[in-house]
């Protein structure tokens, strides 16, 4: 019986409460809420007007900066990398366009990019783990220098795959190690690497392109995901690290969180005084900037270039590389001849 009371009292509390809710703004309040309503939505409007015009302004410099930034490219880049090959190395969820823009960028600063080459998702299979350590101890052997005794699976591999594109022979060709290591790499039933373009000859420099942005775990994400994510971003820091120790090498990539490649690069303290980073993947300023790095890689220097986490300088310096044309300062044909004259004037 009190739980009826209750419910019945709670009713007509309720319908009182909107009768005279409607009698107050059908009455007295009307001209008052319908004036504060009314301004409220004006300066709703007037709000709306305001952002619109300054999204527009942001566009349009946004647009200026991009074509200020194209426009300067030829001036910036020309000649950075003249005579220098260099491969280029992708990771799984890479965007085609950003390698694309990387591509062309190196190939505006003259380099000759040659070949093209994609690692697999086996790199990191969970599955494959015990595969994967049988086959690292199979690579050892074609790896000189050595490793450390204690090397990780994914130290071996990313040294093998440094060293297959880039040991070169004396005749210019790849040696037979590097090629051993290039077939091995590929050919298993889960080849750890496929070739999107077989690169011809050595590279002189690699560019290791990684994803966008990491999307942060939802909440509730299990714990087995986040430590398996975590896992892979290591194997790849593994990777840009045998990159650059087996030669000049840039990694390209986002480090807008600690879940991103360069981000991870530049926070494990040994990796990041080995490899050279650029952040901010798929933005024009990481497109330009990577030729610049790349000639930074191949005098011998390194840094983190960007303006996200961990970055040092925003821009490379442009570096002059050596020029590889041979001299050619010999001594013109004819002037024995004018020698022999000027004798023969003595003579006389």
């Amino acid at each position: 019986m009190i739980d009826f009371r209750y419910h019945l009292v709670s009713l007509i509390a309720v319908f009182l409460a909107l009768a005279v809710g409607i009698v107050l703004g059908a009455g007295p309040l009307r001209d008052t809420i319908g004036d504060t309503l009314t301004g409220q939505v004006q300066d709703l409007r007037a709000d709306r007007e305001r952002l619109r015009g300054e999204l527009e302004a942001t566009e349009l410099d946004v647009t200026e900066r991009t074509t200020y930034l194209e426009q300067s490219a030829g001036v910036l880049l020309e000649n950075t990398l003249t005579d220098q090959r260099v491969t280029v190395v992708t990771l799984p969820g890479t965007t085609t366009d950003d390698v694309k823009a990387v591509r062309d960028r190196l190939a505006q600063a003259g380099a000759q990019v040659d070949g093209e080459v994609a690692v697999t998702d086996a790199w990191t299979d969970p599955n494959n783990r015990s595969f994967r350590q049988t086959f690292a101890g199979q690579l050892l052997g074609y790896l000189q220098p050595a490793p450390a005794a204690d090397a990780s699976a994914e130290t071996i591999f990313g040294l093998a795959l440094g060293h297959a594109l880039t040991r070169s022979a004396e005749d210019g060709g790849r040696t037979a190690d590097a090629s051993t290591l290039m077939d091995l790499l590929t050919s298993a039933d889960a080849p750890l690497v496929t070739l999107t373009a077989e690169p011809t000859a050595p590279a002189d420099a690699t560019v290791l392109v990684g994803p966008r942005p990491t999307t942060p775990p939802a909440p509730g994400t299990p714990k087995e995901q986040t430590d398996a994510a975590a896992v892979v971003l290591d194997s790849y820091v593994r990777l840009a690290d045998g990159l650059a120790t087996a030669g000049p090498s840039v990694t390209v990539g986002a480090a807008a969180s600690d879940l991103d490649l360069v981000a991870a690069v530049r926070h494990d303290g040994d990796v990041a005084r080995r490899v050279t980073t650029v952040d901010s993947v798929g933005e024009i300023t990481a497109a330009l900037s990577t030729p610049l790095a790349t000639a930074v890689a191949l005098s011998g220097g390194h840094d983190h270039y960007g303006f996200q986490s961990g970055a040092t300088e925003p821009v490379p310096p442009r570096v002059e590389l050596p020029s590889r044309t041979p001299a050619t300062a010999e001594a013109p044909a004819e002037a024995p001849a004018e020698d022999e004259a000027a004798a023969t004037q003595d003579a006389a």
